[in-house]
């Protein structure tokens, strides 16, 4: 993986100009310095979050603010850093049943998570979900209880018996199955049910990380 010179050489004029500890810039990006120091030398990703944040800090002290004043007002407390895995199969694509137990998670990627709490990442396949959830897009995705409680009329990735598919979730006439809805309005994505016994797990999508 490249390591990407210019958010190095930010982390080091930071460091340099005003004295810093590389585990002080961690700690105000929400991250462990073990995390940033992957970063910095291209053994995970640079998400496209730690990348603005690090540009909010660098041009906060530039204007005179302490790291403390410009992390309070800026730097988004979710950010959390923590490793989840990847998936290796495609949402709305793919045939693994109950993808969790299918899937070893020795044979997953892991990706850096910019918020808490979440289970699994996954990528999107297919432009139905496109533009909120482009083909291509990473989802972070957390399982949920049916039988507790379903947030109609957000999205959802559902293992299903036919698949894996990303859908936003709308309310059946009674219980025994959902209404699957599209988002792109192209009228061949048309909504479809899914009866409940089909589904072996559901699980909310917290955020899109889409790749530019």
């Amino acid at each position: 993986m490249p390591i990407n010179q210019e958010f190095k050489n930010t982390v080091s004029e930071i460091k340099y100009q005003y004295k810093l500890k590389q585990s002080d810039i961690a700690d105000k990006l929400g991250i462990k310095s073990t995390y940033l120091s992957d970063m910095i030398n291209g053994r995970v990703p640079l998400s496209e979050n730690i990348s603005d944040k690090i540009k909010t800090i660098w041009f906060g002290l530039s204007e005179g603010e302490t790291l403390k004043s410009t992390t309070a007002s800026n730097i988004d407390d979710q950010y959390l850093g923590s490793y989840v895995p990847l998936l290796p199969i495609s949402a709305q694509g793919g045939s693994l049943n109950d993808f969790v137990v299918a899937v070893s998670m020795s044979d997953c990627e892991k990706i850096i998570s910019p918020i808490k709490d979440v289970d699994f990442a996954i990528t999107v396949a297919g432009e139905s979900m496109a533009p909120d959830y482009p083909s291509g897009s990473q989802i972070l995705i957390k399982k949920i209880n049916t039988k507790a409680f379903i947030e109609w009329g957000k999205v959802y990735v559902l293992d299903t018996c036919n698949g894996t598919i990303v859908k936003e979730i709308r309310k059946g006439d009674d219980e025994s199955y959902i209404v699957c809805h599209s988002i792109n309005p192209n009228p061949k994505f048309e909504p479809f049910n899914v009866a409940m016994g089909d589904i072996y797990g559901m699980y909310r999508v917290m955020l899109s990380m889409s790749i530019r």
